[in-house]
């Protein structure tokens, strides 16, 4: 699929040799909301004191979005009038309480007359301080605007609790906290809406349980060339497969090796080799997953160039 090899030669590029004994997973998560015929985005400002700029942030975040190198939406100003997919309205919304409480501290009463710095008898005193709660409630809705299908609503709501003394400073103001929280919360949003590209460095299976040992030395070097050769590691393990069949360390680095490369398919079934050898491991669950994500990923970027393609 020409697709696909866009996608793959500009994971590519941005592959690099990982840290020790890893290989670099380059791929993108679908968008979760059903979007993938809303080409055309405007973002309303949201409810809220500070409404105008958790949408003015949100819309930034949707403009980055890109899959392959390239934008997903195209966004639209909503007071310019031009025709527009998908409308994202919204609310936020913070509030602060202050509760009266108390905490025990000790208290010298009687010094060492010997030794100012020590205390002979200490007692526990209350103290008052201020326990405060600050909640912060953003809610996003995205409605289709050609049939008026509500395609993804989505509440967030998150607290903060902090008790200041005398003694004792609060560690975050509220401004600090409300503004921190509204941009995690954009963030979640964003990635609710639009494809989110990754990095991922995966470890590799250093097992040489059942290779012969020439083929053991081998196996090793390649493990040692991930540090600053990742396709040369993947080359020396490929070669190994040529003389003897793969053990099931082998299976999954070659597996992880077609991942990386876009080669879904292949990785799929080293994938399963590796399990047919017996492996339990975990990492072979997670890169199906992975694979499953990049290919609806895959599919919906190809559906929304059909679209554009016909528009």
């Amino acid at each position: 699929m020409r697709v696909r090899s866009l996608l793959a030669a500009t994971l590519l590029c941005f592959a690099a040799p990982a840290a020790a004994e890893t290989l670099t997973i380059n791929g993108s998560d679908p968008a979760t909301a059903n979007v993938t015929d809303l080409l055309r985005l405007s973002v309303e400002r949201f409810e809220g004191e500070d409404g105008a700029a958790v949408a003015q942030q949100l819309e930034a975040e949707l403009a980055k979005a890109q899959f392959g190198g390239r934008p997903w939406y195209r966004i639209v100003a909503p007071e310019s009038g031009a025709p527009a997919d998908g409308l994202v309205t919204g609310t936020t919304r913070a509030s602060v309480e202050e509760v009266s409480v108390t905490e025990k501290r000790k208290r010298c009463v009687e010094d060492d007359p010997a030794d100012k710095k020590k205390c002979l008898k200490e007692v526990k005193v209350d103290i008052r301080c201020r326990l405060r709660t600050v909640s912060v409630a953003t809610t996003a809705r995205l409605v289709a605007l050609a049939d008026g299908s509500v395609r993804y609503t989505r509440p967030l709501n998150a607290r903060d609790q902090q008790t200041y003394c005398p003694d004792r400073a609060a560690s975050r103001s509220v401004d600090d906290y409300i503004a921190g929280t509204q941009r995690d919360q954009v963030r979640a949003i964003r990635s609710d809406l639009a494809p989110r590209d990754y990095a991922l460095d995966v470890r590799v299976d250093e097992s040489t349980k059942g290779l012969a040992k020439p083929a053991q030395a081998a196996f090793k070097n390649a493990i040692r060339l991930t540090k600053t050769d990742q396709a040369g590691a993947c080359a020396a393990w490929t070669a190994l497969t040529r003389d003897a069949e793969p053990t099931a360390a082998l299976a999954f680095n070659l597996g992880l090796c077609a991942e990386m490369q876009g080669d879904f398919t292949a990785a799929t079934d080293w994938y399963g080799e590796a399990q047919r050898q017996g492996s339990r491991s975990s990492a072979i669950a997670e890169g199906l997953e992975r694979i499953d994500r990049n290919r609806r990923a895959l599919a919906d970027w190809d559906a929304r160039q059909r679209l554009t393609r016909a528009k």
